[in-house]
């Protein structure tokens, strides 16, 4: 179908002269979408210095602030050891640190190791975490 002359064809005729307004608000969608999918995995940018020498043992997991949420918000030295750790489904969140020779560990056993860390249980509800440069301890939270 030819049009009159001097009249452009309408736009349905024309198929590709459609103004595509709805662009900019499907992208800015999608942009938040986004942000939002990356802000929940917990992703707060590299990992923590420690964790590259220090994988998980076999027994329990070593959390870095982004893992551990606030539940571990104030740990003391979170660039240094992990904010928290998950062992037989119980969060224990780092909540000191001494000197290694400040102190003695007594009554504890080892349960644990990775890289040049230790990890030592006593009697009571804590774990220790024993490394050259310091003991770190954690106790059980609920996070």
């Amino acid at each position: 179908m030819t049009p009159p002359s001097g009249h452009r064809p309408s736009p349905a005729l024309a198929g590709g002269d459609v103004p595509r307004r709805w662009h900019f608000p499907v992208l800015l969608f999608a942009t938040g979408l986004a942000v939002i999918a990356v802000a929940g995995c917990g992703s707060s940018g590299p990992p923590p210095p420690w964790r590259s020498g220090h994988p998980d043992p076999g027994s329990f997991s070593l959390l870095d602030s982004a893992q551990a949420g606030s539940c571990a918000s104030k740990a003391p030295d979170p660039d240094q050891a992990p904010a928290a750790i998950s062992f037989k489904g119980q969060e224990y969140v780092q909540t000191g640190r001494m000197s290694p020779s400040s102190s003695s560990i007594t009554g504890t056993f080892e349960i644990d190791h990775t890289g040049d860390w230790s990890f030592w249980i006593p009697s009571g509800n804590v774990i220790y975490m024993v490394t050259p440069l310091a003991i770190y301890t954690y106790a059980p939270r609920n996070c």
